[in-house]
This record gives C-alpha cells, structure tokens and sequence, in this order.
C-alpha cells in the first residue's frame, strides 16, 4: 500500500489496529484454554474479554476512523490527500504500532507467550492521540479562512481523570539504595510512561472490570490511602487489586522479576523477614510451599491478601502468614496452586 496520502496512512491505521484486536483475542483464547483444564460445558468457548487492551484497540480504531470522516465530508479532497507535517507524523505513528502488533503476533505463535500489556496499552492510547492530534492540525491549517466550525469534529480528547506517576525522585531513591540494573530499567520505563513529558500522553484509559460487590468502605470512598511516608499518594479504589501495595503489584504483573535481596519495600515490608523463614507455617496442602515471592506479591497495608482470590474479585487481610495459610487450605484446590509459579513443590 502506497501510504501517500493521508486516506491510505488512516487505512492502515484502522486495519493494523483492527488486526492486532483479532491476534489479542486469539492469544486470550489460548491462555483461557491453558487455565481450564475442565469445563461444566463443552459448548462454552472464551471469546475474549473487554479488558483495557482490547478496549483501547476497539476505540482508537472507532475514534481515528470517525476523526478522518468528519475532515473528509467536511473538506473535500484537500483534506483526503493532506500535507507532509499530517502525514509524516501520521506515518511515525503506524510504524510504532506495527512493531507492538507483531509482538501480539508473535505472543500468538509462540507457546507460552507472554506480552507486555502496560506497554502494548501506552501505545496503544499514544498512538490515537498522536494520530487524532495530528489530523485535528491539519484541519485547522486547511480551514484558515473559510466559514467552518473551528475545530474537527471527533477530534477532541478529554483530560484523564486519574494518572499513576511515580515521581523521579523516589525511583532516585530506589536506585541508590541497592536494587539491580534490572529493576532500575523498569522503574525508570514507568516514570516515562506516567510523566508529563511522553510523547505518549494517557488521554482516557479504558477502565477496568467492575468488581463484583463492593465492600462496606468502598461505599464511602472511592480512593484508598497508600502506607504513610511511602510516597504513592491516592491510588484509585475500582477492584480488588487496590489493597495490595504497588510495589507487590510489580511482582504480579511481572513473573521475571526478581525479589531484592538486601532491602525492603518502600512500604516497610521486609521482603526476606522471618515470616518467610518458618516451614510449617508456609506448607499447604498437596505438597505445596508458600514461597518468599508469593508473600511479597501478596503483601499490603495489615498482612497479606490472597492472590489466588483475585480472579474472584475480592479477597480479604490476612494479618499473619498462618491465617493466609488456613485460607488457601480451606478455599483453594491444587490445581489453582499449580497455576501459580510462586507455590513451590509442584
């Protein structure tokens, strides 16, 4: 395709985004099938859930389509064809997009596949804006001086309502206090990909799955308080991952990454404390073994929460590892331990 113009960039925008959707779906497909080893159904078949990914590639696709239709009925010609500034950065934008939708290709070809859905998502949302942006200018440069509405109708973008940032000077701190190359890395790509200064501004991420019942607190606040002195702020209280501490929340999200040694959590947890020493109270049923990783992803504000309780939406404190322990005994089956890298023994 000749991307001469800026109805053929826009094409291809659409079409690499309603692509990446397709491979997206697939690779939720496979993982779903990964996880259920026995179903009550034979006809009951995952399509894919509406989660921030797939939401974002629907939107940006809807949302740039819609941009470009209003400019083209609205313009004519002058506006199909564009100029160089609208389509070079329209171009810059499909490129960046096209190298994180064959990583979804490749994730859906590959056994055990794992993709980076925080960046696959800032892409994703920067893409759209950058695109929606860019068409809006060209608008008004092609307007100048005609009797048409001031701005490109579809290409106004709201403010987001709440953005995670981590300020630069914690992960100053984080860095000189001992932690890893490796770590450093990731904390410095989050800082990017929260500030101000992205190219990639967040403009209204899609939102997260409701939480199937609210606990009593949740009817009075919306926001949950961070550990004081911990330097997080307000984080947003819309499901059950809210309670644990964002620092355990890295070790959730990513299974490579490993637990300091010769530090604690920001939030005063010792990630290597005594807790994680004592045998008994770390065995569970079918041989499995609570491990140091698994305490330290589970840790938040009053003891631990169940991390195999997620998928259900809710989980309550557990304030010593013994009461945890009880709790996976007496509500979890070996095959939802066997689904956790961090349960040693299997």
């Amino acid at each position: 395709m000749h991307l001469d113009t800026v109805s053929s960039i826009v094409e291809a925008l659409v079409a690499t985004y309603t692509t990446g959707l397709e491979y997206y779906t697939k690779w939720q497909q496979r993982k779903w099938r990964e996880n259920h080893y026995q179903t009550t159904s034979r006809d009951k078949i995952c399509t894919g859930s509406a989660d921030a990914l797939s939401t974002s590639l629907k939107l940006s696709s809807r949302k740039i389509r819609e941009t470009f239709d209003s400019g083209a009925d609205i313009l004519g010609d002058g506006f199909v064809t564009g100029d160089e500034t609208c389509r070079e950065t329209l171009r810059g934008g499909l490129e960046c997009l096209q190298v994180h939708i064959y990583a979804l290709y490749k994730a859906t070809r590959i056994e055990n596949g794992s993709l980076e859905l925080f960046e696959a998502i800032r892409v994703s949302e920067g893409v759209r804006i950058s695109c929606l942006a860019a068409l809006a200018d060209q608008y008004k440069r092609v307007a100048v001086g005609r009797l048409l509405p001031h701005v490109l109708p579809g290409s106004q973008q709201r403010r987001p309502k709440l953005t995670l940032t981590i300020c630069e000077e914690d992960t100053a701190e984080q860095r000189n206090d001992g932690a890893d190359d490796d770590e450093a890395a990731e904390d410095a790509r989050i800082v990017r990909a929260g500030s101000s200064k992205s190219p990639y501004t967040q403009s209204e991420p899609p939102s997260p799955p409701l939480t199937p019942k609210l606990i009593s607190d949740d009817l009075q606040s919306t926001c949950t308080s961070a550990t004081s002195g911990s330097g997080y702020g307000l984080r947003p209280k819309n499901s059950v991952f809210s309670m644990f501490c964002p620092e355990a929340m890295k070790y959730q999200v990513n299974p490579q990454k490993t637990m300091p040694k010769d530090r604690d959590c920001r939030c005063g947890y010792e990630w290597n404390g005594a807790h994680t020493e004592n045998q008994d109270s770390l065995t569970v049923n079918e041989g499995f073994q609570i491990t140091p990783r698994f305490l330290g992803k589970s840790h938040c504000e009053g003891g631990f929460g169940c991390v195999l309780c997620t998928s259900s939406g809710r989980t309550e404190v557990y304030a010593k590892v013994e009461d945890l322990r009880h709790h996976i005994n007496a509500s979890h089956t070996k095959w939802q331990m066997l689904h956790d890298r961090d349960m040693a023994g299997r």
